[in-house]
């Protein structure tokens, strides 16, 4: 992910997550060995609310490193450790 969003100079940050994050990327990280799991977060406020906010450049340099990602990716590449 980091080589794809600097491939496109798309701006990103990288966090960890100490705990659970309360998506499916824990449930795959474990489940049956292991899967290599990146988490794409868009910055927003008020998440789950009717009134959700962000900057619409936000969403869509998050759709352009998801997409660059996916396009770099080979049918031989093995996500297992």
């Amino acid at each position: 992910l980091v080589a794809a969003a600097e491939a496109e100079a798309i701006p990103y940050q990288v966090a960890s997550a100490p705990r659970g994050t309360g998506t499916d990327a824990n449930a795959m990280q474990l489940a049956r060995g292991g899967m290599a799991t990146g988490l794409l977060s868009v910055p927003l406020r008020y998440m789950h609310t009717p009134n959700e906010l962000l900057a619409l450049d936000d969403l869509e340099n998050t759709a352009r490193l998801l997409a660059t990602f996916c396009a770099a990716l080979k049918t031989t590449h093995d996500f297992t450790p």
